[in-house]
């Protein structure tokens, strides 16, 4: 397999809690995670609300330093990353796409505005010359019509919103873009334009993607991989399918049992396992034990040695 354009290696990420009138703890948000991203490809990191996985994008964007453990993007430690024109150079090639895709854009500008602004930060044109061509560039690329840079953002849909916000990653000339629930937001109807362009901005482009998300349905649409994410841990990582269609960690299957996709085996999984509706809160007092142990399952396909932690 080729280089990983980003490896996250044994990271730890504490929190000091409290303090004032309360007293002051450390709260461990992430608990020594391990991933590689690649270019053209897509890592799913799946879990619910407050596991950690929006830590791991801001640790990965600099937002945060790490605690403890490394990320490496072109094996450089971003940690060694701290002049100001490295950072510039490093945040135009790992971008980050949010949720909300009106809270990402001024509504006081126009798109072109928005377009416009990070191509010259950037320095990605070498004059004013060059702009007008390069904005209907990225228009084409993300499949909106030109004449949406004469708008503003309370006159999008938030698909062409969120368009935009893939336009501009694009404009700072981004090699992996981390996608924070990116079409959670997005109506039902709409989400699936906007993964097939992500899609087509993978392999014709060769951008990789971190796609966060709690909806597995969406992860098995658009990744090749996937790490499920609970309390600060991954417990089961590897091929899309073979997490979908064989999963062995009970909160994996807990997640799969409340996602009616049926392209899925749910209905046999639910038979046969659980009741989990009744079973969740233990399976999740016994996924949140930190176990360091795996094995491997599949020729892609590890799991936490969760029997350990029951």
């Amino acid at each position: 397999m080729t280089q990983p354009l980003i490896e996250v290696k044994n990271v730890v990420k504490e929190f000091t809690i409290g303090g004032g009138f309360a007293k002051e703890e450390n709260f461990k948000a992430l608990q020594g995670i391990s991933f590689n991203l690649y270019a053209g490809k897509t890592l799913a990191l799946v879990g619910e609300s407050g596991c950690g996985k929006s830590t791991c994008a801001r640790l990965i964007t600099k937002v945060y330093p790490t605690t403890e453990g490394e990320i490496l993007f072109d094996g450089k430690n971003i940690d060694n990353i701290r002049s100001s024109k490295e950072i510039l150079n490093y945040r135009s090639q790992v971008q980050m796409v949010f949720q909300d895709p009106f809270g990402s854009l001024n509504p006081t500008h126009t798109i072109e505005h928005h377009l416009t602004r990070p191509l010259k930060i950037h320095k990605q044109v070498k004059g004013n010359k060059e702009i007008a061509h390069r904005l209907l560039e990225l228009l084409d690329l993300v499949e909106l019509d030109h004449d949406t840079l004469a708008k503003f953002p309370h006159e999008l849909s938030g698909g062409q919103r969120q368009r935009v916000n893939l336009a501009r990653a694009l404009a700072v000339g981004a090699k992996m873009i981390l996608a924070d629930e990116p079409t959670s937001m997005l109506d039902v109807s709409i989400r699936l334009g906007v993964l097939n362009l992500m899609q087509r901005m993978k392999k014709e482009l060769g951008i990789g993607f971190l796609y966060i998300t709690h909806d597995l349905a969406t992860a098995h649409y658009i990744a090749e991989e996937t790490a499920v994410m609970y309390k600060g841990q991954i417990v089961e990582w590897g091929d899309t399918n073979s997490i979908l269609r064989n999963p062995q960690h009970p909160y994996t299957k807990l997640l799969i049992s409340a996602v009616p996709d049926p392209d899925l085996p749910f209905g046999n999984l639910v038979k046969n396992e659980p009741n989990y509706s009744i079973d969740a809160d233990e399976i999740r007092k016994n996924s949140s034990i930190i176990i360091e142990e795996y094995k491997k399952v599949g020729t892609n396909h590890f799991v936490k040695h969760w029997d350990e932690a029951a």
